[in-house]
């Protein structure tokens, strides 16, 4: 990693004008480590939110019966408020 400091180099403008072009190359290869990461971030939450909504399907098609048979301890509460509106009971 290059410092930039207030000192005059030794080199003159020219040495500046390296920096600068260092520091500009730099700045491109992280930016394109970012993009790449953004999109291997990306790819992993769409497959997430993929498995999430098969698991949902899944569940959601089993009945009390078939989960117990699986090996799944069931509990079923009444609710304190209603599904589709909210309200209490």
């Amino acid at each position: 990693m290059t410092i930039i400091t207030e000192d005059t180099p030794t080199g003159g403008p020219e040495d500046y004008q390296w920096q600068i072009d260092s520091l500009t190359d730099q700045l491109k290869r992280v930016k394109n480590e970012v993009e790449k990461k953004r999109q291997v971030n990306n790819g992993l939450v769409a497959k997430l939110d993929e498995a999430r909504a098969q698991l949902d399907d899944l569940t959601n098609r089993l009945t009390v019966g078939t989960l117990r048979k699986a090996g799944y301890i069931v509990e079923i509460r009444r609710s304190d408020t209603c599904d589709t509106c909210g309200e209490d009971l």
